[in-house]
């Protein structure tokens, strides 16, 4: 019964997401991309722990899999704030502007609801950096069967903080202060370029080990 309802709640999830509705959108699928890999690696971890043929790696698996939990959950909760997000700033875009007080309320509002909707993605990019330093600290030291396993989570991530790195983009021109949303942009490009670097050489590492197998 708890996974039908766990499958229904996957299903409603996206239905949603493939639906008319601006939200969930772009960014809520980032987190969940980012939840998905936090989510195979720990699996990949709790398969090592408690197993005599890796008792050498206990200690790895046990610290990976309890620094995995939370990071999932995190996940979880940007995907629900990138859409929360969306609408604090349709309701400021709906604020009214007939008076220059309300013009400078709005104005005002609006510049929280575009950091907030920036500081989310940005959010997920950082999970995605702590959650590819545990998947690389298990391969290698983790139970050898669900090697692939470790790939995919990294194919995850990387697609989850490209995918953030979209709606960083969105939002940056409509920031007030340009200097600021330039060292932004600086920063977060670097982050992206890093991750990406580090998930694709550990897809790939594995991708050939595997591949040296046939």
């Amino acid at each position: 019964m708890e996974q039908d309802e766990q499958n229904e709640s996957l299903q409603s999830f996206l239905m949603r997401l493939g639906s008319d509705a601006p939200a969930p959108g772009g960014g809520a699928a980032a987190g969940v991309s980012g939840a998905l890999g936090a989510a195979l690696g720990r699996m990949v971890a709790e398969l090592t722990r408690g197993r005599a043929k890796y008792a050498a790696f206990e200690a790895d698996a046990v610290a990976a899999s309890d620094a995995l939990l939370p990071l999932i959950e995190q996940f979880c909760q940007l995907a629900d704030a990138d859409a929360a997000a969306y609408d604090g700033y349709m309701a400021a875009l709906a604020m009214p502007k007939g008076t220059d007080k309300e013009q400078a309320e709005r104005k005002a509002a609006l510049q929280r609801a575009i950091h907030v909707a920036t500081d989310v993605p940005c959010a997920v990019m950082e999970a995605s950096q702590k959650t590819v330093s545990l998947l690389e600290s298990l391969y290698g030291r983790s139970n050898r069967t669900c090697v692939g396993d470790l790939a995919a989570a990294a194919a995850c991530l990387r697609t989850s903080a490209k995918t953030a790195w979209l709606n960083v983009l969105a939002n940056l021109p409509y920031f007030a202060d340009w200097e600021e949303a330039q060292q932004l942009f600086e920063k977060q490009q670097a982050a992206l370029s890093e991750l990406t670097a580090r998930c694709d050489a550990l897809y790939d590492r594995i991708a050939r080990e595997l591949a040296e197998k046939l």
